[in-house]
């Protein structure tokens, strides 16, 4: 009789990670619809907030800060020394200090909290996203494995920012891209206006290769699971990477005016 019981398939888990970004076939053909995306997620999730925290650590944020109020108190000096009296001009400085002290503040909260929450927003919404589209094929779509499939995708993103992170102590500096944006300074050095370059920087952000890396994990991902094979999986991957380097173009040319 226990040869003839049927065995077990065993599931996915954290320690499929490394396999599943290298060889996501292999991992991907193994899901089954249980909720084996647990773990996965709560790494993701604590990685990525450290990650932040490192950045935070390294002084780059304070450094930023206290040179924009540097600039800013540098600015009043000039302008306003010669107008207002010596006693409005200490306030306004005040201010000014008061003010960075509060920018660090705020900075130091996203860096540390607003990635991974921009992180577990973007697997709940794709998931959900792709179990309606799921539905509207007349297939049954599989929530568990959806979910699965976004987390261990979201891995990619992570080591974007490690990347990143790493970029950042090389160079010493906040702002740093791994995506084509990283080229525009060249165009700018040619004498092309900054405000012209912001839409055109946010949308070649989406030219990066961890997100890439992302849609191609998640491609990869419906069709190995037969959620979504063909144009039904790669065509709306196309369309949210688009989105995405749109949305970015948007609010570069809306903060560049």
């Amino acid at each position: 009789m226990q040869g003839m019981l049927t065995p077990t398939r065993s599931t996915v888990g954290i320690l499929d990670v490394p396999l599943a970004l290298l060889a996501p076939r292999r991992v991907f053909q193994r899901i089954e619809d249980v909720a084996a995306y647990g773990w996965p997620l709560v790494v993701l999730l604590t990685a990525v907030t450290l990650a932040g925290w490192a950045t935070v650590e390294t002084g780059l944020v304070d450094r930023q800060v206290n040179q924009q109020v540097e600039a800013g108190i540098a600015k009043l000096e000039r302008e306003q020394a010669d107008v207002v009296e010596r006693a409005a001009l200490s306030q306004m400085i005040q201010d000014q200090r008061k003010a960075g002290e509060f920018t660090r503040m705020i900075t130091r909260v996203q860096m540390i909290g607003a990635e991974p929450v921009r992180i577990l927003a973007c697997v709940l919404l794709l998931a959900a996203l792709f179990y309606g589209l799921v539905a509207l094929t007349g297939k049954k779509p599989e929530w568990h494995t959806l979910m699965t499939i976004m987390v261990f995708a979201g891995f990619a993103d992570l080591l974007g920012s490690v990347v990143r992170l790493g970029m950042m102590l090389h160079f010493r500096r906040l702002e740093v891209e791994t995506s084509l944006a990283a080229a525009l300074p060249l165009l700018g050095a040619s004498g092309v206006e900054p405000r012209h370059l912001a839409p055109l920087a946010g949308m070649l952000t989406a030219v990066d290769p961890f997100r890439l890396w992302f849609w191609g994990l998640v491609i990869i991902g419906l069709a190995t699971t037969a959620q979504l094979r063909g144009w039904r999986a790669w065509v709306p991957c196309l369309l949210l990477w688009l989105s995405g380097g749109g949305l970015r173009a948007a609010l570069a040319a809306g903060g560049g005016v």
